[in-house]
């Protein structure tokens, strides 16, 4: 595991996210501060402590050659339902190197957990990963 825990402060909310799996997908409605999350860690992964950090999104030029090439490294794939394909499927369940956190919904060809699904729970301004019921 590259990172077991991510925790900072974006007032007015502290963020705390435990990671339990090599791969956690974070789902949930629209609307529930994972595209808000994505945004705040492309400042965070420029500090030392998270420079492991790889963002991709709808936005990511040449998506899977990029990919293929982070060794070492937390990736969080915003959109993933959207972006990842086969080909990523396979990258992610054979490359151990790597950690990744995809917000996604369909969980189907990816080598998973029971603990790999998460939801963004907040309360009273903190904002955690908690099991998805």
């Amino acid at each position: 595991m590259v990172y077991r825990n991510i925790a900072f402060q974006a007032d007015p909310f502290s963020y705390d996210l435990t990671f339990e799996d090599r791969i956690t997908l974070v789902g949930g409605d629209s609307a529930t501060g994972k595209t808000v999350l994505y945004e705040i860690l492309e400042d965070l992964r420029l500090t030392d402590e998270y420079k492991a950090i790889k963002l991709f999104n709808y936005k990511s030029d040449r998506f899977l050659e990029s990919l293929r090439q982070c060794r070492d490294n937390f990736i969080v794939i915003d959109n993933a339902d959207i972006l990842i394909d086969d080909d990523i499927r396979k990258f992610i369940n054979f490359e151990f190197s790597n950690q990744y956190m995809l917000f996604l919904r369909n969980c189907d060809g990816l080598n998973v957990s029971d603990n790999s699904f998460k939801v963004l729970k907040l309360e009273d301004n903190r904002i955690t990963l908690e099991e998805e019921l």
